[in-house]
């Protein structure tokens, strides 16, 4: 019985390190892991002439969750879950010629509402 006793000592230190270090993890953002912040970015390919072309580059948030009741019944397709996204967007801009192609310059960016264009 001795001997068993001794060998649950290690295990129960090991399961104590592990659970000490995924909870030490647990308050880490693990949602922009490869995605850098919004900001301006200066754009190699339209970079070429002697003007800098910058733009607006990275990741903001985005979250689901659970449809509230009252919005679910007046919805024409009712869905369980709701999701909200934030694009980088620039505030301001403006018209540069790169190559006789017009191109928007920007100067500012930051989180905003997701607009999608079609091209």
């Amino acid at each position: 019985m001795l001997g068993s006793m001794k060998s649950v000592g290690p295990v129960l230190l090991l399961l104590m390190s592990v659970l000490y270090v995924a909870s030490s993890y647990s308050d880490f953002d693990f949602s922009h892991i490869g995605c850098k912040e919004c900001n301006l970015q200066k754009n190699e390919f339209f970079s070429r002439d002697r003007q800098p072309v910058y733009q607006c580059m990275g990741c903001c948030f985005s979250r689901a969750y659970p449809t509230p009741l009252r919005e679910k019944k007046v919805m024409m397709n009712p869905k369980n879950i709701t999701s909200e996204a934030a694009c980088c967007i620039a505030n301001n801009s403006h018209w540069v010629r790169v190559d006789n192609l017009p191109v928007r310059n920007h100067t500012e960016c930051s989180c905003g509402t997701c607009i999608y264009h079609k091209i």
